[in-house]
């Protein structure tokens, strides 16, 4: 397999990843926030958000150590997984400070 045809199949999933994202959004608006699975709590939903963004790191670590022991040598594929990990954990990192903001907010509120 040719550089371009890994990172044409990674392009393929990261657009299928947004348009299945962007369906999910437009349901959620249709619905009024309804969630369709009555078990997922908001805790459970930062659970799982939790647990993808460790995968993508451990994968992305994963695919460094085989590059650079040689048994990979699939440099661009490497590259964009460690991407991948990179945006997904400052992502969850600025959801966190959201959160965070949001709370102290709600706190300064007087009774």
């Amino acid at each position: 397999m040719s550089p371009l045809n890994g990172a044409s199949k990674m392009s393929e999933q990261v657009l299928n990843t947004l348009r299945d994202i962007q369906r999910e959004a437009t349901n959620f608006a249709k619905d009024g926030g309804a969630s369709k699975e009555p078990g997922m709590s908001f805790a459970d939903h930062l659970k799982q958000g939790i647990k993808e963004v460790n995968s993508k790191s451990q994968v992305a670590d994963k695919m460094a150590m085989e590059l650079t022991t040689g048994k990979s040598g699939n440099i661009h594929e490497t590259m964009l997984a460690a991407t991948q990990a990179e945006l997904s954990f400052n992502l969850m990192v600025q959801l966190r400070n959201k959160a965070l903001e949001a709370y102290s907010e709600v706190m300064k509120m007087p009774v």
